[in-house]
């Protein structure tokens, strides 16, 4: 697949469902995983169905209303991803959509995102099963804060313009250093 030039922030987002998991106490077992194409920040939400309402109302109101609306959103063939209410909205913000091949998925970026979310998730389900949905932004931020081999920064940095501070910058009480200094 022919991908076109990526020049700004939630320009082009991947879109991908991970699961089903072990079900949390609140009947959570699927993963949503929104990836911007630019930072490589990631989004996560924990579902209990993967309806197309459910997947256009977290777009909607977790990334629109928070990022702006993405010129492009790659996804795979899933049938939330290619239903008519998607295809609508989609239509209707002027968002070109982009499916994976069924034989190549890992062109979608999320696909390399959820190899990683997918060894952390087994992980932490197995010593704490059931809380996996809990520490779901724990995880997001730990991907948002680690140096990307591709940007050279963290996707923290390209989307906020910083580096948050760190827990572990205030146990040692300094402040995050600037690599951009």
């Amino acid at each position: 697949m022919q991908l076109h030039t990526i020049s700004q922030p939630w320009h082009t987002i991947g879109i991908d469902i991970m699961g089903p998991f072990p079900p949390t106490p609140r009947q959570k077992r699927f993963l949503l995983v929104i990836v911007d194409y630019f930072t490589r920040w990631v989004e996560l939400f924990a579902l209990r169905q993967t309806t197309a309402t459910n997947i256009a109302n977290i777009l909607i109101d977790e990334v629109i209303c928070r990022y702006g609306v993405p010129l492009y959103i790659l996804s795979d063939n899933g049938p939330q991803f290619i239903s008519h209410l998607f295809n609508e909205i989609c239509t209707n913000l002027g968002i070109t959509r982009k499916l994976t091949a069924n034989y190549h998925p890992q062109t979608n970026m999320t696909e390399r995102v959820n190899r990683i979310l997918k060894a952390q998730i087994a992980i932490y389900a197995q010593r704490h099963p059931g809380l996996w949905d809990k520490e779901l932004q724990k995880l997001a931020f730990a991907i948002r804060t680690s140096g990307n081999e591709t940007t050279g920064d963290t996707p923290a940095y390209l989307n906020l313009g910083r580096d948050p501070i760190l827990p572990l910058n205030l146990i040692i009480n300094q402040p995050a250093p600037d690599p951009h200094l």
